[in-house]
């Protein structure tokens, strides 16, 4: 995915790929919305198929994406663009921490408690 987005933003008849985080606002906020739906698509497999590795893979991947977009991102943004991204980004971890809770919370089974009389 990255290369395809490095191939994209690389200018016509240069013959190899840059990859640059810096500089190009378009470039960097396809990185940061292609790595937030990539890890929510891993995040949701994890959770569909219960494959641990796949779900903390998801979640450590959104967790990178959201420090890029706070720290990197965000820097470059007008006030009006700026509230938009947090909107959005508020979105997307609520739709994360939905799904994880979900699906897990009630995964767990809570043992009855013996009582003494």
């Amino acid at each position: 995915m990255n290369i395809e987005i490095a191939d994209y933003f690389t200018p016509r008849g240069a013959m190899a790929l840059s990859f640059e985080f810096s500089g190009n606002f378009a470039r960097d906020m396809t990185y940061t919305i292609a790595w937030a739906l990539y890890a929510l698509t891993l995040l949701s497999a994890g959770i569909w198929k219960q494959a641990r590795p796949a779900r903390y893979a998801g979640l450590g991947l959104l967790s990178v994406t959201l420090l890029k977009l706070f720290f990197h991102d965000l820097a470059q943004l007008a006030q009006l663009y700026r509230i938009g991204a947090l909107v959005a980004v508020a979105i997307i971890a609520m739709l994360a921490s939905f799904l994880y809770q979900r699906f897990f919370a009630g995964a767990k089974t809570a043992k009855p408690h013996e009582t003494t009389a």
